[in-house]
Protein backbone atom coordinates (compact mmCIF):
# COMPACT_ATOMS: atom_id res chain seq x y z
CA UNK A 1 0.00 0.00 0.00
CA UNK A 2 1.35 3.22 -0.46
CA UNK A 3 1.70 6.14 1.81
CA UNK A 4 0.61 9.49 0.45
CA UNK A 5 0.36 12.98 2.49
CA UNK A 6 -3.08 14.22 3.45
CA UNK A 7 -3.32 17.53 1.40
CA UNK A 8 -5.69 19.38 3.61
CA UNK A 9 -3.69 22.14 4.75
CA UNK A 10 -3.16 23.00 0.90
CA UNK A 11 -0.43 25.07 -0.64
CA UNK A 12 0.36 27.25 2.20
CA UNK A 13 1.37 25.04 4.70
CA UNK A 14 4.45 23.65 3.05
CA UNK A 15 5.48 26.72 1.75
CA UNK A 16 5.14 28.49 4.94
CA UNK A 17 7.41 25.27 6.46
CA UNK A 18 10.11 25.80 3.88
CA UNK A 19 9.77 29.86 3.89
CA UNK A 20 10.01 29.83 7.53
CA UNK A 21 13.13 27.56 7.92
CA UNK A 22 14.70 29.39 5.07
CA UNK A 23 14.60 32.57 7.07
CA UNK A 24 15.87 31.01 10.10
CA UNK A 25 19.06 29.75 7.61
CA UNK A 26 18.87 32.77 5.79
CA UNK A 27 19.45 34.81 9.71
CA UNK A 28 22.52 32.90 10.35
CA UNK A 29 24.10 33.02 6.71
CA UNK A 30 24.03 36.77 7.35
CA UNK A 31 25.56 36.98 10.51
CA UNK A 32 28.34 35.10 8.65
CA UNK A 33 28.43 38.03 5.54
CA UNK A 34 28.68 40.07 8.52
CA UNK A 35 32.01 38.35 9.44
CA UNK A 36 33.43 37.80 5.87
CA UNK A 37 33.07 34.61 6.45
CA UNK A 38 30.51 33.36 3.81
CA UNK A 39 29.16 35.24 0.77
CA UNK A 40 25.39 36.07 1.50
CA UNK A 41 23.24 34.64 -1.86
CA UNK A 42 20.63 37.12 -1.66
CA UNK A 43 23.42 39.47 -2.21
CA UNK A 44 25.39 38.26 -4.91
CA UNK A 45 22.17 37.89 -6.75
CA UNK A 46 21.73 41.48 -6.26
CA UNK A 47 24.95 42.29 -7.50
CA UNK A 48 24.69 40.34 -10.24
CA UNK A 49 21.71 41.97 -11.17
CA UNK A 50 22.55 45.35 -10.97
CA UNK A 51 25.18 44.58 -13.68
CA UNK A 52 22.90 43.95 -16.46
CA UNK A 53 20.33 46.87 -15.53
CA UNK A 54 20.95 50.08 -17.26
CA UNK A 55 22.53 52.76 -15.99
CA UNK A 56 19.19 55.36 -17.07
CA UNK A 57 17.26 52.70 -14.38
CA UNK A 58 19.92 52.30 -11.93
CA UNK A 59 20.72 56.35 -11.52
CA UNK A 60 16.88 57.75 -10.93
CA UNK A 61 17.06 54.55 -8.14
CA UNK A 62 19.90 56.12 -6.45
CA UNK A 63 19.53 59.92 -6.85
CA UNK A 64 15.81 58.87 -5.11
CA UNK A 65 16.46 56.72 -2.29
CA UNK A 66 20.72 57.53 -1.77
CA UNK A 67 22.36 54.99 0.53
CA UNK A 68 18.72 53.24 1.09
CA UNK A 69 18.24 52.23 -2.75
CA UNK A 70 21.22 48.81 -1.98
CA UNK A 71 19.18 48.05 1.68
CA UNK A 72 16.00 47.82 -0.53
CA UNK A 73 17.04 45.98 -3.40
CA UNK A 74 18.88 43.70 -0.87
CA UNK A 75 15.11 43.07 1.06
CA UNK A 76 13.67 42.21 -1.88
CA UNK A 77 16.45 39.90 -3.16
CA UNK A 78 16.16 38.26 0.26
CA UNK A 79 12.04 37.73 -0.04
CA UNK A 80 12.98 35.63 -3.22
CA UNK A 81 15.50 33.69 -1.42
CA UNK A 82 13.22 32.84 1.23
CA UNK A 83 10.25 31.95 -1.60
CA UNK A 84 12.60 29.84 -3.35
CA UNK A 85 13.33 28.03 -0.11
CA UNK A 86 9.36 28.08 0.38
CA UNK A 87 9.19 26.35 -3.02
CA UNK A 88 11.69 23.53 -1.67
CA UNK A 89 9.77 23.08 1.60
CA UNK A 90 6.49 22.24 -0.97
CA UNK A 91 8.48 20.35 -3.18
CA UNK A 92 9.85 17.93 -0.31
CA UNK A 93 6.38 17.54 1.06
CA UNK A 94 4.57 17.14 -2.43
CA UNK A 95 6.80 15.31 -4.15
CA UNK A 96 9.81 13.11 -1.90
CA UNK A 97 7.94 12.85 0.98
CA UNK A 98 5.78 9.33 -0.35
CA UNK A 99 8.45 8.07 -1.37
CA UNK A 100 10.93 8.94 1.70
CA UNK A 101 7.70 7.08 3.82
CA UNK A 102 7.58 4.24 1.44
CA UNK A 103 11.92 3.74 1.45
CA UNK A 104 11.53 3.81 5.13
CA UNK A 105 14.22 6.65 4.99
CA UNK A 106 15.66 7.55 8.23
CA UNK A 107 15.19 11.31 9.83
CA UNK A 108 18.91 11.85 9.40
CA UNK A 109 19.18 11.09 5.83
CA UNK A 110 15.47 13.11 5.62
CA UNK A 111 17.36 16.17 7.48
CA UNK A 112 20.87 15.68 4.91
CA UNK A 113 18.24 15.83 1.68
CA UNK A 114 16.50 18.90 3.27
CA UNK A 115 19.99 20.47 3.45
CA UNK A 116 22.17 19.71 0.90
CA UNK A 117 19.70 20.05 -2.15
CA UNK A 118 19.05 23.72 -1.48
CA UNK A 119 22.92 24.12 -0.92
CA UNK A 120 23.99 22.43 -4.06
CA UNK A 121 21.43 25.12 -5.87
CA UNK A 122 22.80 27.79 -4.45
CA UNK A 123 26.41 26.44 -4.94
CA UNK A 124 26.36 25.28 -7.57
CA UNK A 125 23.79 27.33 -9.34
CA UNK A 126 22.79 30.87 -7.77
CA UNK A 127 26.64 32.01 -6.86
CA UNK A 128 27.65 31.24 -10.15
CA UNK A 129 25.16 32.60 -12.74
CA UNK A 130 26.19 35.94 -10.21
CA UNK A 131 30.25 35.71 -10.85
CA UNK A 132 30.80 34.15 -7.80
CA UNK A 133 32.03 31.08 -8.66
CA UNK A 134 30.94 27.19 -7.60
CA UNK A 135 29.83 28.29 -3.38
CA UNK A 136 31.30 32.08 -3.39
CA UNK A 137 34.93 30.83 -3.79
CA UNK A 138 35.49 34.03 -6.18
CA UNK A 139 33.49 36.15 -3.86
CA UNK A 140 36.23 38.40 -2.90
CA UNK A 141 34.39 39.36 0.57
CA UNK A 142 35.94 39.98 3.73
CA UNK A 143 39.90 40.88 3.41
CA UNK A 144 42.39 38.63 1.45
CA UNK A 145 43.13 36.83 4.39
CA UNK A 146 39.76 35.18 4.23
CA UNK A 147 40.39 31.05 3.31
CA UNK A 148 37.98 31.01 0.48
CA UNK A 149 37.78 27.26 1.17
CA UNK A 150 35.31 28.18 4.36
CA UNK A 151 32.77 30.10 1.93
CA UNK A 152 31.14 26.08 0.91
CA UNK A 153 31.66 25.24 4.46
CA UNK A 154 30.13 28.10 6.02
CA UNK A 155 27.14 27.91 3.08
CA UNK A 156 26.60 24.51 3.99
CA UNK A 157 26.71 24.86 7.53
CA UNK A 158 23.90 27.37 7.07
CA UNK A 159 21.80 25.07 4.68
CA UNK A 160 21.96 22.43 7.90
CA UNK A 161 20.25 24.85 9.81
CA UNK A 162 17.45 25.13 7.06
CA UNK A 163 17.19 20.88 7.29
CA UNK A 164 17.41 21.25 11.16
CA UNK A 165 14.49 23.36 11.66
CA UNK A 166 12.41 22.49 8.33
CA UNK A 167 12.92 18.87 10.50
CA UNK A 168 11.77 20.30 13.25
CA UNK A 169 8.66 22.01 11.37
CA UNK A 170 7.63 18.43 10.20
CA UNK A 171 8.62 16.70 13.62
CA UNK A 172 4.49 15.89 14.79
CA UNK A 173 3.04 15.52 11.69
CA UNK A 174 0.49 12.46 11.07
CA UNK A 175 0.27 10.49 7.92
CA UNK A 176 -2.64 9.06 6.85
CA UNK A 177 -2.65 5.35 4.51
CA UNK A 178 -5.68 6.10 2.01
CA UNK A 179 -8.21 3.49 2.49
CA UNK A 180 -8.39 3.71 6.20
CA UNK A 181 -8.72 7.05 7.20
CA UNK A 182 -7.87 8.34 10.34
CA UNK A 183 -6.02 5.45 11.07
CA UNK A 184 -2.08 7.07 11.47
CA UNK A 185 0.89 5.14 10.48
CA UNK A 186 3.06 6.09 12.65
CA UNK A 187 2.52 8.94 16.30
CA UNK A 188 6.01 9.77 15.11
CA UNK A 189 5.72 10.33 11.82
CA UNK A 190 7.62 12.64 9.76
CA UNK A 191 5.04 15.02 8.45
CA UNK A 192 2.28 17.58 9.86
CA UNK A 193 -0.66 18.66 8.38
CA UNK A 194 -2.30 21.70 10.18
CA UNK A 195 -5.29 21.90 11.51
CA UNK A 196 -7.19 23.93 8.74
CA UNK A 197 -6.01 26.23 6.14
CA UNK A 198 -7.43 29.18 8.58
CA UNK A 199 -5.06 28.51 10.76
CA UNK A 200 -2.18 27.72 8.54
CA UNK A 201 -2.78 31.36 6.90
CA UNK A 202 -3.15 33.33 10.25
CA UNK A 203 0.16 31.86 11.03
CA UNK A 204 2.03 32.04 7.92
CA UNK A 205 1.41 35.64 8.15
CA UNK A 206 2.18 36.15 11.93
CA UNK A 207 5.50 34.41 11.18
CA UNK A 208 5.42 36.39 7.88
CA UNK A 209 5.11 40.27 9.17
CA UNK A 210 7.83 39.30 12.17
CA UNK A 211 10.55 38.34 9.59
CA UNK A 212 10.06 41.26 7.17
CA UNK A 213 10.38 43.42 10.39
CA UNK A 214 13.38 41.48 11.69
CA UNK A 215 14.89 41.66 7.76
CA UNK A 216 14.68 45.53 7.69
CA UNK A 217 16.06 45.71 11.42
CA UNK A 218 18.92 43.63 10.23
CA UNK A 219 19.59 44.99 7.08
CA UNK A 220 19.60 49.10 7.90
CA UNK A 221 21.12 48.80 11.48
CA UNK A 222 23.49 45.72 12.18
CA UNK A 223 26.01 46.23 9.89
CA UNK A 224 25.59 50.14 10.60
CA UNK A 225 26.39 48.87 13.99
CA UNK A 226 29.56 46.75 12.98
CA UNK A 227 30.90 49.22 10.86
CA UNK A 228 31.04 51.78 13.56
CA UNK A 229 32.48 49.42 16.45
CA UNK A 230 35.04 48.18 14.13
CA UNK A 231 36.48 51.71 12.93
CA UNK A 232 36.38 52.94 16.20
CA UNK A 233 39.01 49.91 17.09
CA UNK A 234 41.97 51.56 16.54
CA UNK A 235 42.76 54.91 17.20
CA UNK A 236 45.06 57.03 14.74
CA UNK A 237 48.27 58.22 15.57
CA UNK A 238 47.63 62.32 16.87
CA UNK A 239 47.81 64.57 13.93
CA UNK A 240 49.54 68.37 14.38
CA UNK A 241 47.91 70.02 11.55
CA UNK A 242 44.13 68.10 12.52
CA UNK A 243 40.99 70.37 13.05
CA UNK A 244 37.77 70.14 14.73
CA UNK A 245 35.18 68.85 12.13
CA UNK A 246 32.72 71.80 11.00
CA UNK A 247 34.83 74.66 12.16
CA UNK A 248 36.91 76.62 9.37
CA UNK A 249 40.06 76.85 9.73
CA UNK A 250 40.67 80.34 7.95
CA UNK A 251 37.12 82.47 9.33
CA UNK A 252 39.19 85.11 10.50
CA UNK A 253 39.89 85.76 6.89
CA UNK A 254 36.59 85.43 5.57
CA UNK A 255 34.49 88.81 4.40
CA UNK A 256 32.32 90.05 7.16
CA UNK A 257 29.33 88.91 5.09
CA UNK A 258 30.07 85.65 6.32
CA UNK A 259 29.31 86.79 9.99
CA UNK A 260 25.51 86.87 9.30
CA UNK A 261 23.96 84.65 11.19
CA UNK A 262 21.67 83.09 8.61
CA UNK A 263 24.38 81.86 6.81
CA UNK A 264 25.87 80.45 9.79
CA UNK A 265 24.80 76.82 9.16
CA UNK A 266 26.85 77.26 5.66
CA UNK A 267 30.04 78.46 7.36
CA UNK A 268 29.91 75.27 9.84
CA UNK A 269 29.14 73.04 7.08
CA UNK A 270 32.31 74.37 5.35
CA UNK A 271 34.25 70.71 6.65
CA UNK A 272 31.93 67.95 6.67
CA UNK A 273 31.61 65.43 9.50
CA UNK A 274 31.96 61.37 9.11
CA UNK A 275 28.84 60.85 9.89
CA UNK A 276 26.76 63.48 7.04
CA UNK A 277 30.25 62.80 4.72
CA UNK A 278 28.07 61.24 1.45
CA UNK A 279 28.38 57.21 0.89
CA UNK A 280 28.36 55.68 -2.32
CA UNK A 281 29.86 52.42 -2.69
CA UNK A 282 29.51 48.96 -4.78
CA UNK A 283 28.56 47.29 -1.84
CA UNK A 284 25.33 46.48 0.03
CA UNK A 285 27.60 45.81 2.95
CA UNK A 286 30.70 47.72 3.57
CA UNK A 287 33.64 45.12 3.57
CA UNK A 288 34.84 44.48 7.52
CA UNK A 289 38.74 45.00 7.19
CA UNK A 290 40.94 43.65 10.07
CA UNK A 291 43.81 46.01 10.04
CA UNK A 292 46.14 43.20 12.01
CA UNK A 293 46.13 41.36 9.08
CA UNK A 294 45.22 43.59 6.30
CA UNK A 295 48.40 44.58 3.99
CA UNK A 296 48.62 47.29 1.13
CA UNK A 297 51.07 45.64 -1.84
CA UNK A 298 52.92 47.96 -4.29
CA UNK A 299 53.29 46.71 -7.44
CA UNK A 300 55.00 47.43 -10.71
CA UNK A 301 57.46 49.87 -9.28
CA UNK A 302 61.16 48.97 -9.93
CA UNK A 303 62.52 46.15 -8.44
CA UNK A 304 60.36 43.67 -6.90
CA UNK A 305 58.00 46.43 -5.05
CA UNK A 306 56.95 46.11 -1.65
CA UNK A 307 54.56 44.97 0.95
CA UNK A 308 52.95 47.67 3.71
CA UNK A 309 51.36 47.50 7.20
CA UNK A 310 49.56 50.13 8.51
CA UNK A 311 51.96 50.57 11.18
CA UNK A 312 54.49 50.64 8.14
CA UNK A 313 52.57 53.35 6.15
CA UNK A 314 52.21 55.21 9.45
CA UNK A 315 55.85 55.60 9.35
CA UNK A 316 56.37 57.06 6.66
CA UNK A 317 56.08 61.40 6.48
CA UNK A 318 52.47 61.91 7.45
CA UNK A 319 50.88 64.75 5.03
CA UNK A 320 47.35 66.42 5.86
CA UNK A 321 45.51 68.45 2.88
CA UNK A 322 41.50 69.26 2.35
CA UNK A 323 39.64 67.76 -0.07
CA UNK A 324 36.36 67.90 -1.78
CA UNK A 325 34.68 64.95 -3.19
CA UNK A 326 31.78 64.88 -5.70
CA UNK A 327 30.35 61.63 -6.88
CA UNK A 328 29.63 61.54 -10.40
CA UNK A 329 25.84 60.47 -9.80
CA UNK A 330 25.56 64.09 -8.26
CA UNK A 331 22.38 66.59 -9.53
CA UNK A 332 22.53 70.05 -10.11
CA UNK A 333 22.24 71.02 -6.90
CA UNK A 334 22.37 67.98 -5.24
CA UNK A 335 23.99 66.25 -1.92
CA UNK A 336 26.38 63.88 -3.42
CA UNK A 337 29.92 66.32 -2.41
CA UNK A 338 31.37 66.71 0.70
CA UNK A 339 34.91 68.53 2.28
CA UNK A 340 36.70 66.59 4.53
CA UNK A 341 40.23 66.78 6.26
CA UNK A 342 42.92 64.01 4.95
CA UNK A 343 45.74 62.70 6.66
CA UNK A 344 48.10 60.14 5.05
CA UNK A 345 51.33 59.58 2.73
CA UNK A 346 51.83 61.05 -0.54
CA UNK A 347 51.50 58.71 -3.78
CA UNK A 348 54.73 60.03 -4.78
CA UNK A 349 56.55 59.45 -1.37
CA UNK A 350 54.98 55.84 -1.25
CA UNK A 351 56.50 55.20 -4.39
CA UNK A 352 59.44 56.55 -4.01
CA UNK A 353 59.77 54.33 -0.74
CA UNK A 354 58.77 51.23 -2.64
CA UNK A 355 61.72 51.37 -5.20
CA UNK A 356 60.44 54.60 -7.82
CA UNK A 357 58.23 54.63 -10.87
CA UNK A 358 60.06 52.69 -13.97
CA UNK A 359 60.08 54.16 -16.98
CA UNK A 360 57.23 54.41 -19.65
CA UNK A 361 54.32 54.01 -16.25
CA UNK A 362 50.92 55.25 -17.36
CA UNK A 363 48.36 54.84 -15.44
CA UNK A 364 48.41 53.75 -11.89
CA UNK A 365 45.48 50.85 -10.72
CA UNK A 366 44.36 50.55 -7.19
CA UNK A 367 42.37 47.62 -6.19
CA UNK A 368 39.88 47.00 -3.50
CA UNK A 369 39.47 44.55 -1.40
CA UNK A 370 35.51 43.91 -2.43
CA UNK A 371 36.65 43.56 -5.85
CA UNK A 372 36.66 47.33 -6.62
CA UNK A 373 39.56 48.54 -9.10
CA UNK A 374 40.60 52.16 -11.11
CA UNK A 375 43.33 53.91 -12.60
CA UNK A 376 44.58 57.20 -12.95
CA UNK A 377 47.17 58.29 -14.84
CA UNK A 378 50.55 58.36 -13.68
CA UNK A 379 50.89 62.39 -14.00
CA UNK A 380 47.94 62.68 -11.77
CA UNK A 381 49.18 59.83 -9.37
CA UNK A 382 52.78 61.93 -8.75
CA UNK A 383 50.91 64.96 -8.04
CA UNK A 384 51.56 66.50 -4.88
CA UNK A 385 47.91 66.51 -3.45
CA UNK A 386 47.20 62.45 -3.99
CA UNK A 387 47.62 60.81 -1.60
CA UNK A 388 46.24 57.42 0.84
CA UNK A 389 44.74 58.40 3.88
CA UNK A 390 44.37 56.34 6.63
CA UNK A 391 42.83 59.63 8.53
CA UNK A 392 39.82 61.59 7.53
CA UNK A 393 39.16 64.56 9.96
CA UNK A 394 41.99 63.96 12.75
CA UNK A 395 40.63 60.49 13.38
CA UNK A 396 41.00 57.07 12.54
CA UNK A 397 39.40 56.89 8.59
CA UNK A 398 35.77 54.91 8.99
CA UNK A 399 34.96 51.82 7.69
CA UNK A 400 32.10 52.99 5.66
CA UNK A 401 34.77 55.51 4.34
CA UNK A 402 37.45 53.20 3.23
CA UNK A 403 38.84 51.55 6.68
CA UNK A 404 42.08 50.96 7.10
CA UNK A 405 43.09 53.15 3.84
CA UNK A 406 41.51 54.78 0.54
CA UNK A 407 42.85 56.91 -2.02
CA UNK A 408 42.47 60.14 -1.95
CA UNK A 409 43.02 62.15 -5.92
CA UNK A 410 42.22 66.06 -6.49
CA UNK A 411 39.74 67.29 -9.29
CA UNK A 412 38.57 63.78 -10.07
CA UNK A 413 35.24 63.02 -9.11
CA UNK A 414 34.59 60.08 -6.00
CA UNK A 415 34.92 56.84 -8.26
CA UNK A 416 38.28 57.92 -9.03
CA UNK A 417 39.12 57.29 -5.05
CA UNK A 418 39.42 53.91 -4.39
CA UNK A 419 37.98 52.69 -0.35
CA UNK A 420 39.78 49.88 1.28
CA UNK A 421 42.72 49.75 -0.89
CA UNK A 422 44.76 46.60 -0.99
CA UNK A 423 47.16 46.83 -3.87
CA UNK A 424 48.49 49.72 -5.90
CA UNK A 425 49.74 48.57 -9.47
CA UNK A 426 51.94 51.15 -11.49
CA UNK A 427 51.24 49.54 -15.16
CA UNK A 428 52.08 50.64 -18.98
CA UNK A 429 49.21 50.40 -20.52
CA UNK A 430 45.54 51.31 -20.18
CA UNK A 431 42.60 49.61 -17.93
CA UNK A 432 39.49 50.22 -17.19
CA UNK A 433 38.30 50.44 -14.18
CA UNK A 434 34.65 48.98 -12.36
CA UNK A 435 32.53 52.00 -13.73
CA UNK A 436 34.78 52.84 -16.60
CA UNK A 437 33.66 48.81 -17.85
CA UNK A 438 30.21 50.29 -17.62
CA UNK A 439 30.29 53.32 -19.65
CA UNK A 440 30.96 56.18 -16.97
CA UNK A 441 34.20 58.55 -17.66
CA UNK A 442 37.50 56.87 -18.20
CA UNK A 443 38.68 60.74 -16.46
CA UNK A 444 36.43 61.31 -14.00
CA UNK A 445 37.69 64.79 -14.17
CA UNK A 446 34.82 66.89 -12.04
CA UNK A 447 32.58 69.34 -14.44
CA UNK A 448 32.08 73.03 -12.99
CA UNK A 449 29.57 73.57 -10.53
CA UNK A 450 28.03 76.20 -8.42
CA UNK A 451 25.27 75.07 -5.47
CA UNK A 452 22.50 77.22 -4.00
CA UNK A 453 22.38 76.46 -0.09
CA UNK A 454 20.71 79.27 1.46
CA UNK A 455 17.51 79.47 1.63
CA UNK A 456 16.00 76.30 0.24
CA UNK A 457 14.47 75.94 -2.33
CA UNK A 458 10.52 77.03 -2.24
CA UNK A 459 11.77 78.94 0.65
CA UNK A 460 9.18 81.84 1.68
CA UNK A 461 11.20 85.07 2.60
CA UNK A 462 9.72 88.46 4.38
CA UNK A 463 11.62 91.28 3.97
CA UNK A 464 10.55 92.85 7.30
CA UNK A 465 11.91 90.29 9.27
CA UNK A 466 14.74 90.30 6.72
CA UNK A 467 15.03 93.85 6.92
CA UNK A 468 14.92 93.95 3.20
CA UNK A 469 17.89 92.26 2.40
CA UNK A 470 17.66 88.20 2.40
CA UNK A 471 21.35 86.54 2.11
CA UNK A 472 21.80 83.75 -0.35
CA UNK A 473 24.86 81.76 -0.18
CA UNK A 474 26.03 78.47 -1.25
CA UNK A 475 29.23 76.39 -3.01
CA UNK A 476 31.02 75.95 -6.06
CA UNK A 477 33.68 73.84 -6.71
CA UNK A 478 35.93 72.86 -10.00
CA UNK A 479 38.43 70.66 -8.77
CA UNK A 480 41.84 71.24 -8.83
CA UNK A 481 40.93 74.41 -11.37
CA UNK A 482 39.98 76.28 -8.37
CA UNK A 483 36.94 78.67 -8.34
CA UNK A 484 37.70 82.52 -9.42
CA UNK A 485 33.99 83.74 -9.36
CA UNK A 486 30.30 82.96 -8.45
CA UNK A 487 27.73 85.03 -10.09
CA UNK A 488 23.92 85.00 -9.05
CA UNK A 489 20.74 85.87 -10.91
CA UNK A 490 17.83 86.83 -9.13
CA UNK A 491 15.84 87.27 -12.36
CA UNK A 492 15.80 83.90 -14.17
CA UNK A 493 18.95 84.32 -15.82
CA UNK A 494 18.55 88.00 -17.52
CA UNK A 495 21.27 89.77 -15.15
CA UNK A 496 23.82 89.00 -13.24
CA UNK A 497 25.52 89.89 -9.95
CA UNK A 498 29.07 88.90 -8.47
CA UNK A 499 28.50 87.43 -5.66
CA UNK A 500 31.58 87.41 -2.51
CA UNK A 501 33.88 84.75 -2.32
CA UNK A 502 35.60 83.02 1.17
CA UNK A 503 38.59 82.08 0.97
CA UNK A 504 38.85 78.33 0.44
CA UNK A 505 40.58 75.75 2.60
CA UNK A 506 43.10 74.54 -0.15
CA UNK A 507 43.19 74.55 -3.81
CA UNK A 508 41.04 71.59 -4.50
CA UNK A 509 38.33 72.30 -2.44
CA UNK A 510 34.46 73.79 -2.63
CA UNK A 511 34.35 77.56 -2.45
CA UNK A 512 31.82 79.47 -0.01
CA UNK A 513 29.96 82.56 -1.59
CA UNK A 514 27.13 84.68 -0.15
CA UNK A 515 25.55 87.65 -1.50
CA UNK A 516 23.45 90.52 -0.03
CA UNK A 517 19.78 90.25 -1.90
CA UNK A 518 17.62 93.46 -1.62
CA UNK A 519 14.34 92.39 -3.38
CA UNK A 520 13.28 95.52 -5.44
CA UNK A 521 9.28 93.71 -4.72
CA UNK A 522 7.24 90.92 -2.95
CA UNK A 523 6.42 88.15 -5.19
CA UNK A 524 7.74 84.71 -6.71
CA UNK A 525 11.47 85.08 -8.04
CA UNK A 526 14.13 81.98 -9.92
CA UNK A 527 17.37 82.21 -8.02
CA UNK A 528 20.15 80.94 -10.50
CA UNK A 529 23.82 80.36 -10.19
CA UNK A 530 27.08 80.01 -11.70
CA UNK A 531 30.82 79.36 -11.36
CA UNK A 532 33.71 80.57 -13.35
CA UNK A 533 36.67 78.64 -12.37
CA UNK A 534 40.72 79.48 -12.09
CA UNK A 535 41.12 78.98 -15.69
CA UNK A 536 38.53 81.39 -16.26
CA UNK A 537 36.48 79.02 -17.82
CA UNK A 538 32.78 80.00 -17.32
CA UNK A 539 30.36 76.51 -16.28
CA UNK A 540 28.17 75.65 -18.97
CA UNK A 541 24.26 76.16 -19.13
CA UNK A 542 23.99 73.33 -20.82
CA UNK A 543 21.68 70.72 -18.81
CA UNK A 544 23.03 67.03 -19.32
CA UNK A 545 22.78 64.10 -16.84
CA UNK A 546 24.65 62.28 -14.46
CA UNK A 547 25.84 59.75 -17.12
CA UNK A 548 28.69 59.48 -18.38
CA UNK A 549 30.84 62.71 -17.71
CA UNK A 550 28.46 64.02 -14.34
CA UNK A 551 26.08 66.58 -14.55
CA UNK A 552 26.12 69.95 -15.97
CA UNK A 553 24.30 73.16 -15.84
CA UNK A 554 22.46 76.34 -13.65
CA UNK A 555 21.38 75.42 -10.00
CA UNK A 556 18.58 77.15 -9.49
CA UNK A 557 15.88 77.52 -6.45
CA UNK A 558 12.80 79.60 -6.51
CA UNK A 559 12.04 82.18 -3.63
CA UNK A 560 8.23 83.53 -2.51
CA UNK A 561 9.53 87.20 -0.97
CA UNK A 562 6.77 88.57 0.75
CA UNK A 563 6.28 91.82 2.97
Amino acid sequence: MTAKINRGSGVLAPLERGAFAGIVSLGFLFILRLGSIAPFPPEAALEAFLKIIPESVQEPSVQALGDFAGDLGLIIATLIAILVYGIFGLIFERSFAPRMLARNISRFEKFMIFSVIPWLFFGLIVLPLTGNSVFGIASGIGNASTTVWLFPIALLVGNFVYGAVLSWEYGNVKIFVPGKAGTPISQSATFRVRESPEVSRRSFIEKGGIALVALALMVTSLDSLLSASSSASTPAPPSSNSSVPGTPINLADAPSIFDDPRLAGLVDSEVTSDANFYRVAIDIFDPSVNASTWSLQVAGVEGSGKTYSLADLQDLPLTTEYNTFECVSNLINGGLISNALWGGVKLSDLFSDAGGVPQGAQNVVFYSVDGYSVAIPISTAMDSLSMVAYEMNGATLPQRHGYPLRAVIPGLYGMMSAKWVRKIQIIDSSYSGYWQTRGWSPTGVVQTVAFITVPGNGAQESLSQNKGTIPLGGYAYAGARGISKVEISTDNGQTWQTATLKPSLASNTWTLWAFAWTPSQTGSYAILARATDGTGALQTSEQTDTFPNGATGYAMISVNVVS
